[in-house]
């Protein structure tokens, strides 16, 4: 990807806002390639045979020498052609909160147009490249993370769920599972499968149709003593004096 190809290198050509009117626009291969934000409108691209449809608030990076075709509603964009750019793939990026991104791609015109300081330029473009590096790092931690939640609710009652099949079934390293916890939920993911059984165990205990031990085992405790002593300690009785007497 652009944000993470290390031997990344370029310099600054023009940086300029872009009004495009409606229809369709055939561009012949330039010697220079373009990183565009944009602003409003769409933009449904054909690069190198794929198709690329670009609302407000993406990010179209086209390589140099490579036509392409487009058709454009009545749209803005902001775009910083790129002279010696070496990264060969054209791409487009979606991220979560574009108007940040639109800032930084201000930012960005404002250093070529009015400290004219290329310099200065280039490091808004780096940082505007590592935003979508973090971007991509969330998602994918968003997404392993929702992976996990989902394993873990349909498996929390078998006694031989922990932390170690959770990463296992996962792919996901014990620290990563632990710090995907803490932020979302602000507790470790062993305290979370304990508050989904316990969870569990009351509304079994309310329905008044199993004895504590089957409760435990169905709740995913191995040790009925271990069950009792746990709730008791969250809850201040014993599981016994609370089968028949809770209202939910």
């Amino acid at each position: 990807m652009l944000y993470n190809f290390d031997s990344l290198s370029f310099q600054i050509l023009t940086i300029d806002r872009f009004f495009h009117s409606k229809g369709l626009v055939e561009v012949q291969a330039r010697p220079y390639a373009a990183l565009s934000y944009r602003v409003n409108g769409t933009g449904d691209f054909t690069i190198d045979g794929r198709k690329f449809f670009i609302s407000p608030g993406d990010i179209l990076f086209i390589p140099a020498n490579m036509p392409y075709k487009v058709d454009y509603s009545v749209s803005e964009s902001i775009v910083a052609n790129l002279n010696d750019c070496n990264y060969p793939d054209a791409e487009s990026f979606s991220l979560r909160n574009p108007a940040e991104l639109e800032l930084c791609f201000q930012r960005l015109m404002k250093e070529w147009k009015e400290t004219h300081s290329a310099n200065r330029a280039k490091s808004a473009i780096y940082d505007i490249l590592e935003r979508l590096d973090n971007d991509s790092r969330q998602s994918s931690e968003t997404t392993v993370f929702d992976i996990c939640l989902q394993y873990i609710d349909a498996h929390y009652c078998d006694s031989s769920l922990d932390i170690t099949s959770v990463c296992r079934e996962c792919f996901v390293s014990p620290s990563s599972l632990h710090r995907a916890f803490v932020r979302y939920f602000g507790i470790p993911p062993k305290q979370y499968i304990t508050k989904l059984r316990m969870n569990k165990a009351l509304n079994l205990l309310a329905e008044n149709r199993h004895t504590v031990k089957e409760i435990a085992y169905l709740c995913g405790f191995e040790d009925e003593k271990y069950f009792s002593r746990l709730f008791s300690g969250k809850y201040g009785y014993p599981p016994s004096k609370l089968l028949g007497n809770i209202s939910l």
